[in-house]
């Protein structure tokens, strides 16, 4: 009931997403091929089928919105793929077809969707980095170790709260950030060594490890967190906010618990897991101001056991702020990143290491995924995950797949090295082929998200 209620939430806002990102590829198409006087009879944002849901016609050109969410069409004439008129196929070309235009105007026009979508994800970058700028957290504040929470992805590779990481596969890290990413299960054989209780340790990170987060048993980010000494900052109203000592001083911030019951405190998490255990009692607890005054405290819990505080502690981090144009460059490693990932996914995929009914989603799964984004960072959220979904979308699109626009381009490149095209039934059934293959890897995916929107 969860799952079912988590994608009616994101449906909305993964069709807006894929609408724009679609809208985007195909006007990559449309623009050159209108600019390079090709005739254009149809630009459809979705699929038509099994029926349009809305049409119209303007200078020639049916515009419309298909009923198939998976993705859109321009259908530019004398493009020779499996919805080719027949009658066309066998005659000359005509000045206004695609196949009549030289080999380099048909080049942009097969690139220029994968363009559009590579541009539109630099330009969402550039804004979010440009305003935001990035926060990076240097590696060496992780001298307190680190916090691992039964429900994160660390304690499932065998992370232990207290362990100090020395090197993430045999490099030491510049920040934080760069092994708290769940971007570190697509690598392949990773793993951390840390130092737990003053012995070196390695922890592997299994090859297949991504099929877990694909199950959605843990949350995947962040891997695990740094681990705060128990410096407080009490609630502005509840428990903590009203406790006093027996002179009547209350908590304050900056105040350390040093002691639950006589049970020594250091860090936040040792203070969360020991109040736990006193859930519905009353508890003493220590607490050192100053550095040199102790304050006794006996407040009583309630069932769930929640004082009140948050960590006071704080970590040193760097912030780069970036003008418009200077966020540019990072954008676009941004951007090109997500391209990085995905061919070492394809890899992991390839080799078996991730399950197909797990690593591939379709509107189902995609819409899952926005929900979180958009609940946790409002409409940034969905923006950045937006960009990555556009860099997908052209990272898929110039695979050399026929019907695909890499596999259109693959041909042209074979006509430019030959000075002359492949016949028009040879290139035909080539086409013929890809869209056999895509429409029953579109059945799989729509039948594989149904099937896990039943079971989850």
């Amino acid at each position: 009931m969860e799952s079912i209620l988590t994608f009616l939430q994101g449906l909305g806002i993964v069709l807006a997403a894929l609408g724009l990102l679609v809208l985007v590829h195909e006007l990559g198409h449309f623009i050159p091929a209108k600019l390079f006087g090709m005739r254009v009879d149809k630009f459809y944002l979705f699929f038509d089928w099994p029926r349009k849901l809305i049409s119209f016609t303007y200078k020639g050109t049916e515009y419309g919105i298909g009923m198939l969410p998976f993705g859109g069409y321009v259908r530019i004439v004398g493009i020779i793929d499996e919805s080719m008129d027949k009658e066309l196929a066998h005659r000359p070309p005509q000045p206004w077809e695609f196949r009549a235009k030289p080999v380099w105007q048909r080049m942009i026009v097969m690139v220029g969707g994968v363009t559009m979508n590579v541009i539109l994800a630099i330009v969402i970058y550039t804004f979010a980095k440009s305003m935001y700028g990035e926060i990076r957290t240097p590696f060496a504040e992780l001298k307190n170790g680190i916090y691992v929470p039964v429900e994160t992805s660390g304690h499932d590779i065998g992370l232990q709260t207290g362990d100090k990481i020395l090197t993430f596969s045999g490099q030491v890290p510049q920040y934080v950030e760069d092994v708290a990413s769940p971007a570190i299960f697509i690598e392949d054989q990773a793993y951390f060594d840390v130092d737990r209780k003053g012995e070196r340790v390695r922890v592997d990170i299994p090859n297949d490890y991504i099929n877990t987060l694909a199950d959605g048993k843990h949350r995947s980010a962040p891997v695990f967190l740094p681990r705060y000494r128990a410096i407080v900052r009490p609630a502005d109203t509840g428990l903590a906010a009203e406790m006093k000592d027996s002179s009547g001083r209350k908590l304050q911030e900056f105040d350390r618990i040093i002691a639950v019951d006589d049970v020594p405190i250091t860090f936040h998490d040792e203070l969360k897991t020991n109040l736990q255990s006193r859930a519905n009692k009353e508890v003493q607890l220590t607490v050192l101001r100053n550095g040199s005054d102790t304050l006794v405290f006996h407040p009583k819990l309630g069932k769930d056991a929640v004082l009140g505080v948050y960590a006071g502690d704080s970590l040193a981090s760097v912030r780069f702020q970036y003008s418009f144009f200077e966020a540019i460059g990072p954008a676009t490693s941004s951007a090109f990143r997500v391209v990085g990932d995905n061919l070492k996914g394809f890899g992991k995929l390839f080799r078996g290491d991730i399950d197909v009914s797990k690593g591939v989603d379709g509107p189902v799964g995609i819409g899952k995924h926005y929900s979180r984004p958009v609940e946790e960072a409002g409409w940034w959220g969905f923006w950045l995950l937006t960009a990555m979904l556009s860099m997908w979308l052209a990272f898929v699109n110039i695979l050399p797949i026929p019907a695909l626009d890499g596999g259109h381009l693959v041909l042209l490149l074979v006509e430019a090295v030959k000075r002359k095209p492949l016949s028009t039934e040879t290139t035909l059934r080539i086409q013929q082929v890809g869209m056999f293959f895509l429409m029953g890897l579109m059945a799989f995916v729509l039948l594989n998200d149904f099937f896990k929107l039943v079971v989850n």
